[in-house]
């Protein structure tokens, strides 16, 4: 039987994009680099959809919506891709992760009365 995880909280992501940014500078390479990019991917897929209820609160055809929609495609595609740079991966992989976050709690806040 495999344990369960838990849901990863706003605190354990931000904690995991700092980790990821050390790495990225220091050792992007390795097992605990490979595990931060996992979480950091997971982190991905679990917040394109809250993110994408951002979408939903900007107006059609401006600017903030063309750049949201554009993180989050970008996002999804770096969930795709596994090759290539593993520092640049590292950093692309946590300002993502930031960015979907932060749409996911304005959206969330805006939601709440």
């Amino acid at each position: 039987m495999t344990p369960q995880r838990a849901t990863p909280t706003a605190i354990d992501m931000r904690r995991d994009i700092e980790i990821a940014m050390a790495l990225a500078a220091n050792c992007p390479n390795g097992a605990v680099a490979n595990a931060v990019r996992c979480r950091l991917q997971d982190y991905i897929t679990g917040l394109v959809e809250p993110a994408e209820a951002y979408l939903n609160v900007l107006k059609t055809e401006t600017r903030e919506r063309d750049i949201a929609e554009g993180t989050i495609r970008h996002a999804r595609n770096l969930t795709r891709v596994s090759s290539g740079d593993p520092a640049a991966r590292l950093r692309l992989l946590a300002k993502s992760v930031d960015h979907l976050l932060q749409y996911a709690t304005t959206a969330q806040a805006r939601r709440q009365p």
